[in-house]
């Protein structure tokens, strides 16, 4: 028989009593040096450094409410943004603590930083004059300016005598007076201001940081505005601190430079590669076009297949709803019904708002590369290059379009699109618009006229409107009404005052619609079987809700062969006379 032989880890059990004294040393001399190792996370600051620290635990940080996608207020009311990451992380590598304070005008910051009221101001550029006032830490990214214009307005420079609006307290303010001396300045409180007078027509053109300009145009829904120029400025962004607190610059330097490359394009890639544009200027000629090329086709297919993907969602949901609103009427369950519709409807705007983020963003890389490649003096194109490059913007323009609107329709029926309500003058409004839309009318052959006399124009009572919006529903009436028509016909614009309030028409002699036509005009995606012209269906749909938004309607009339006319009613400003 062979002797039982217990295992060896009872053997090693019976030993443990003996060994727990050795192993308790061995841990308190493990813990010991392991203490010493980290004693101190920032053991690369000096005792001098971190001395100062320990004195200042607290920077006061100014904070902006629309400088995005640096800082900003978002939805919810919170401060976010490229530059609180990057408080964050200087946080964690000094131990000081960057306290933003609420939100005010970027050049109030720079005042209370120059008198020691503010501590810190983030994602700042130096300049010669910003340097007499503040200290400043090395550039941690950069941000080219752009300048933009209305979109038919042009893809011309910055003409000389011209006005430029920008942003006061703005770095670029300085580069333009020294390098555009003959262009007067139209100095606004922030790049938000800038963008909304330039895409309501009030300046013809504007300067803003490529960044900031493409993350508030998305934001604010913004999508008549062009970049046309790279004016040869670009915004190093650093930080910029109290000139009395030389040792603050030297800690702050110190740690920037711990922040690796890769963590910087990843903080990069949150808030301008996938919020804005992640455009790189420095790309040229052949690389682009072919980058771009590729870009458009890949654009074209994903557009192509998310709009089957889209057909198909909206008319299974719509099949879907329509199967539960019968079993629920059937029921005498009406509550449950409208639950499902409204379920169906937010579905159906995230999904639209979410594909649609995601090709914009590669399409205006695509229209940013091919007009920067079209105007670049240094490495003119030849001619064959000249045409691709056209071939490329066209047709990032025409998907640009599509996406544009579906973001629209996507905000309006989530109800998170931002409308104004403003006192406003119809006749200089309606004007600019027609003047926006005659190249396309001459070159149908359509003859568009404003029916009314620039005298008139002073004895329209004032709209009750938000701009921008109103000047997008008239340019799509507009549009359709000179893409429908024929050569040698018109289109009529014009504007009065009626007793339940006030009327914008917009008529034509063109093709007309039939009976069918009109009563599925407002559906979306329907193209009324007019798979001839380019469109995609939705113009109209958009057209009608921004109207309800603003507290109007929009009437139809129209004889298939005979024309149409188009009627806006809105809320005229009652008289104080």
């Amino acid at each position: 028989m062979v002797p039982f032989a217990p295992p060896r880890i009872f053997r090693v059990l019976r030993l443990l009593p003996r060994l727990l004294p050795v192993l308790a040393v061995v841990l308190a001399a493990w813990l010991a040096l392991a203490g010493q190792g980290h004693a101190d996370p920032r053991d690369w600051l000096t005792a001098e450094e971190r001395a100062w620290v320990a004195q200042h635990p607290v920077l006061r940080v100014g904070g902006s409410a629309s400088y995005g996608p640096f800082t900003y207020v978002d939805e919810e009311g919170r401060l976010t943004g490229l530059s609180l990451d990057y408080a964050r992380r200087l946080s964690e590598l000094t131990g000081l603590r960057f306290e933003f304070q609420p939100p005010r005008p970027f050049a109030d910051n720079l005042d209370a930083l120059a008198d020691g009221t503010l501590d810190v101001q983030m994602s700042l550029r130096e300049t010669p004059e910003r340097a007499q006032r503040f200290g400043f830490t090395r550039a941690y990214i950069t941000v080219p300016a752009v300048l933009l214009r209305r979109a038919g307005a042009g893809d011309d420079p910055l003409r000389p005598g011209e006005p430029v609006a920008v942003a006061r307290g703005y770095a670029v303010a300085e580069f333009l007076r020294d390098r555009y001396a003959t262009n007067p300045l139209q100095v606004e409180v922030d790049d938000r201001t800038v963008l909304r007078r330039l895409a309501g027509g009030q300046v013809g053109a504007a300067v803003v940081d490529l960044a900031g300009a493409t993350y508030l145009m998305r934001r604010d829904g913004i999508g008549n505005l062009r970049v046309v120029d790279d004016i040869g400025f670009a915004y190093g962004l650093g930080i910029g601190y109290r000139r009395d607190w030389p040792m603050l610059g030297r800690i702050l330097d110190k740690a920037l430079v711990r922040i690796g490359d890769g963590e910087r394009q990843a903080i990069a890639d949150r808030w301008i590669t996938q919020d804005t544009v992640a455009m790189r200027w420095q790309r040229r000629a052949l690389w682009g076009v072919g980058i771009a090329l590729a870009m458009v086709i890949a654009g074209l297919g994903v557009a192509l297949l998310w709009n089957r993907a889209l057909h198909r969602q909206v008319r299974l949901r719509g099949e879907l709803l329509q199967r539960e609103l019968g079993e629920r009427m059937r029921l005498q369950d009406v509550d449950r019904a409208r639950e499902l519709a409204e379920v169906t409807s937010k579905t159906k705007s995230e999904f639209l708002s979410h594909a649609s983020h995601e090709l914009r963003t590669p399409l205006n890389a695509v229209l940013g590369f091919s007009q920067l490649l079209a105007h670049d003096p240094k490495r003119p194109l030849d001619e064959v290059q000249q045409s691709r490059v056209k071939h490329i913007d066209d047709a990032a323009k025409h998907l640009l379009v599509l996406i544009e609107d579906m973001m629209t329709l996507s905000r309006v029926e989530a109800n998170t699109l931002s409308v104004q309500s403003l006192p406003l003058q119809a006749g200089p409004l309606l004007r600019r618009v027609v003047e926006l839309a005659q190249p396309a009318a001459a070159a149908a052959g359509v003859d568009l006229q404003v029916g009314m006399t620039p005298e008139e124009d002073s004895t329209l009572p004032l709209v009750q409107a938000d701009p921008i919006r109103l000047e997008q529903v008239l340019h799509n009436l507009i549009s359709n009404a000179i893409k429908y028509n024929r050569r040698g016909g018109w289109v009529k614009v014009r504007a009065r005052a009626e007793s339940r309030g006030f009327q914008i028409e917009v008529a034509d002699n063109g093709i007309g619609l039939s009976p069918e036509q009109r009563s599925q005009l407002f559906q979306p995606f329907n193209r009324l079987g007019r798979v001839d012209q380019p469109g995609h269906g939705i113009g109209l749909v958009i057209c009608k809700q921004l109207m309800e938004r603003m507290g109007g309607r929009i009437l139809v009339d129209s004889e298939s062969g005979q024309g149409s006319r188009f009627t806006l009613e809105l809320p005229a400003v009652p008289s104080t006379v």
